[in-house]
């Protein structure tokens, strides 16, 4: 009896699934919850869904290195980045992190090394890609310009 009922209840989520009952939402939404992300409407999210690539990353790779030239902006999404500068410490990134900004808004090299600790997903954009996110996205230009400031400023 137990295994008919079974059959029936999957029989109705297929049906389900194909009168599209279920939605899923487009995966820019996870984006919204991030810091990088605050004020921004579904337009600036699919603009950055549209301009960025995403990566995983394994743990201990080097993904920016201090001193270089870089063309990169990093968006964490998942796992956690250390950051280093002359070989010290000096902090742990979480997912809504955005690493890379300020040595591609200035055009300078790289301040710091930027290590994976442990499995990463990120999105990754070029200089350009940059630039068009910051010209069409006013709410995630001024998020991301406010964080590269405040750590400036510290």
């Amino acid at each position: 009896m137990e295994l008919k009922n079974m059959t029936f209840i999957y029989s109705e989520i297929n049906k389900a699934k194909g009168k599209k009952m279920f939605k899923k939402e487009p995966h820019y939404f996870q984006y919204r919850d991030f810091e990088f992300a605050n004020g921004a409407n579904v337009a600036e999210l699919e603009v950055l869904s549209r301009l960025s690539t995403r990566i995983d990353v394994k743990e201990g790779s080097v993904l920016m290195r201090e001193g270089a030239f870089g063309n990169e902006v990093l968006l964490l999404v998942k796992g956690q980045l250390l950051i280093e500068r002359d070989g010290e410490l000096i902090a742990s990134v979480a997912p809504g992190a955005v690493v890379g900004e300020r040595a591609v808004i200035l055009n300078e090299p790289r301040g710091a090394t930027v290590r994976v600790e442990k499995d990463s997903t990120i999105l990754a954009m070029t200089r350009s890609e940059f630039n068009t996110l910051l010209a069409e996205c006013p709410s995630i230009a001024r998020n991301v310009l406010e964080e590269a400031l405040s750590r400036a400023v510290s």
